[in-house]
C-alpha cells in the first residue's frame, strides 16, 4: 500500500500546472452526463466538453462525471468550460488531498475519499472524488472508472426517493452518503475479522494471529486518515451558510455528519480492541511458554535424584555394597520408581501440577 505519491514531476512548475499526482495508469478520460428533473432523466456519454450544457441551460439539473484525470485536453476543456481557478484544477489533479470543503462565490468544491476492500486480504483501496457544485449543476472528477456511486445512478434512472425532485445540493449529499455507507462495509468486515481473532487468540494464539492483528490495525489507521477529515467536512457542510445548500438538504447532511462521527468512534473502539487483543495474545503466548517451562522443570527435577542414584552405581570401584546382590538391579529400579511417584505426589500436593 503506497502511502505517498511522488510529486517530483511538478518540481519547478508554476501553480495550477496540469500535472496529475497519484496512482493509476495513463488513460483516456470518459464523460458521463445525467440531466434530470421530476419528470424524467436523460443519460448520455458526451465525447467532448462542447456537448455538455451550461449551468441551468434548460432548467434541469445536470450531473457530469469525468472518469480519468490523465487526459490534459479534457481537463483543460473542463477548466475553461466551468471557469475553474488554476489552483482548484491543481487540487483535482492532486489525488493525495485529504477530504475538504472550499466555498466560492459561484459554488462549492468538495474532496472526498472512496474506500473499498480489494480482492487481496486486508487490501484497502482508496480513490479520490473531487466534486464541484454550482446552482444547477454538479461535476465530479474520479481517478479511474469504477466506483461506489452506482446506487445514486440507479435512483436517478428509476426516480426513487428525492433524487430527481431535489436540486444538485441533494445530489451532493447523496454522493457523499453512499461513499460514507461504504465506510460501514469496510468497518463491518474489520469487525468480523476481530471477532474471529478473539475466538482464536483466547483458545490457542499463533504467529499468524499477530500478523492479522497488525494488518487490521494498519488498515484502521489508514481508514482513520480519511474518516476524520470526512467528519470535519460533513460538519462544515452542516454549519455552512452557503446559498448553494438548501435548507431541506441540511437535515440530510446532519444525518451524514452523525454517520461520520459514529464511524470515527467505531474505528477508535476497534483499535482499542485490537490493542487489547494483542495484549491477550502476548499473555497467552507467555502462559503457554510458562506451562512448557514448568513441565520441563518438573521433568528435570525428577531426574536429578535418579541421575544421582545411577551415577553412584555407575562408578567402577571394586568394593561397593549390593553389587553382587541378586535383586540389586530390581531394587534400584524400585527405589527410582518410588522416588518418581513420591515427587509427583508432592508436586500435586503443592499444586505445582
Amino acid at each position: 500500500m503506497k502511502k505517498v505519491h511522488k510529486r517530483s514531476g511538478k518540481l519547478g512548475m508554476p501553480p495550477g500546472s496540469l500535472v496529475h499526482v497519484g496512482a493509476g495508469e495513463h488513460q483516456r478520460s470518459v464523460l458521463h452526463l445525467f440531466r434530470y428533473d421530476a419528470e424524467g432523466v436523460q443519460e448520455t456519454s458526451p465525447t467532448s466538453m462542447a456537448e455538455v450544457p451550461a449551468d441551468g441551460e434548460d432548467g434541469r439539473v445536470a450531473w457530469l462525471n469525468i472518469d480519468g484525470l490523465h487526459d490534459d485536453a479534457v481537463m483543460q476543456a473542463a477548466a475553461e468550460r466551468f471557469q475553474l481557478h488554476p489552483l482548484l484544477v491543481e487540487d483535482i489533479l492532486n489525488t493525495d488531498h485529504r477530504p475538504k470543503l472550499e466555498e466560492y462565490d459561484d459554488g462549492l468544491f468538495v474532496v472526498a475519499k472512496m474506500l473499498r476492500l480489494g480482492k487481496a486480504q486486508g487490501r484497502l483501496q482508496v480513490e479520490q472524488v473531487s466534486i464541484l457544485l454550482t446552482k444547477h449543476m454538479l461535476v465530479s472528477f474520479q481517478e479511474a472508472p469504477g466506483d461506489v456511486l452506482e446506487p445514486v445512478r440507479r435512483r436517478l434512472r428509476e426516480g426513487l426517493g428525492r433524487a430527481r425532485k431535489a436540486g444538485p445540493d441533494y445530489l451532493l449529499y447523496a454522493l457523499l452518503d453512499v461513499i460514507v455507507d461504504h465506510y460501514f462495509v469496510v468497518l463491518e468486515e474489520a469487525g468480523r475479522h476481530i471477532e474471529e481473532l478473539e475466538s482464536k487468540v483466547v483458545v490457542r494464539p499463533g504467529g499468524e494471529d499477530l500478523r492479522a492483528i497488525q494488518r487490521l490495525r494498519g488498515q484502521l489507521i489508514h481508514m482513520a486518515k480519511y474518516v476524520t477529515p470526512m467528519r470535519e467536512l460533513a460538519g462544515r457542510l452542516n454549519s455552512s451558510e452557503s446559498p448553494f445548500i438548501a435548507q431541506g438538504t441540511r437535515r440530510y447532511i446532519s444525518d451524514l455528519q452523525d454517520h461520520t462521527v459514529y464511524i470515527a468512534e467505531t474505528i477508535g473502539s476497534f483499535r482499542e480492541m485490537l490493542q487489547s487483543l494483542e495484549n491477550t495474545y502476548h499473555a497467552g503466548v507467555a502462559l503457554r511458554t510458562g506451562e512448557v517451562m514448568k513441565v520441563l522443570t518438573i521433568i528435570a527435577t525428577i531426574f536429578i535424584p535418579l541421575t544421582f542414584i545411577v551415577g553412584i552405581y555407575g562408578m567402577n570401584f571394586e568394593h561397593m555394597p549390593e553389587l553382587r546382590w541378586r535383586y540389586g538391579y530390581f531394587g534400584v529400579l524400585g527405589i527410582m520408581a518410588v522416588l518418581t511417584l513420591g515427587m509427583l505426589g508432592w508436586f500435586r500436593w503443592k499444586k505445582w501440577l
